[in-house]
């Protein structure tokens, strides 16, 4: 048993118990590296739920788009919901991706109802949005509505430019945003 024990805590610790993604911001971070073309771009997300249960969201996934890059040398990227990235209050994602210039598809987000004994269901989006190199852009709120529990996908309903109350959010969350310039974009 103390070998079993041993074995689970050094892979933990050879590992690391929490894993920053690259990809995000995090609450904790103090500087934002931009070099290199890289960008960001930051989204809210809404999900009515209706029926009762929250979703749990998890992560998203976002795909590279770029027509003159063979198929298999495109980027695919899960990125982590962090428990800071939802606010009870406002029943909000404060979603954000920082990622090399280019063209990018959201495809879907992932999570579940009940976390024990549900069927995980995705909300299904597939939005195209730019990263421009260098800057932050805000694209938009996601609004979903009437979640189905009984189906795994839910599509988009909306896409809302609430800009001036989400900027200032995203600014209050994440600290290294504080005296940055954010540009507004939309997905397409």
């Amino acid at each position: 048993m103390k070998k079993i024990l041993f074995m689970i805590f050094l892979a933990f610790s050879l590992t690391g118990c929490v894993n920053v993604n690259p990809y995000i911001l995090t609450k904790g971070q103090t500087s934002l590296d931009l070099t290199n073309n890289r960008g960001v771009a930051l989204f809210t997300l809404k999900v009515d739920n209706s029926g009762g249960g929250r979703l749990f969201l998890s992560s998203f996934m976002a795909r590279e788009v770029n027509q003159y890059k063979p198929y298999n040398t495109l980027g695919v990227f899960s990125l982590p919901l962090m428990p800071e990235n939802y606010s009870a209050i406002d029943n909000l994602y404060f979603c954000s991706v920082v990622l090399g210039s280019g063209i990018y598809r959201l495809d879907s987000f992932n999570g579940m109802v009940n976390p024990f004994f549900a069927m995980p269901p995705a909300l299904k989006i597939d939005k195209i949005f730019d990263i421009y190199p260098n800057k932050i852009n805000y694209l938009g709120r996601l609004h979903f509505s009437n979640l189905n529990t009984q189906s795994v996908f839910t599509s988009l309903n909306s896409i809302e430019d609430t800009s001036e109350q989400d900027i200032l959010k995203f600014k209050e969350i994440f600290p290294v945003l504080k005296d940055k310039q954010i540009s507004r974009d939309s997905f397409y």
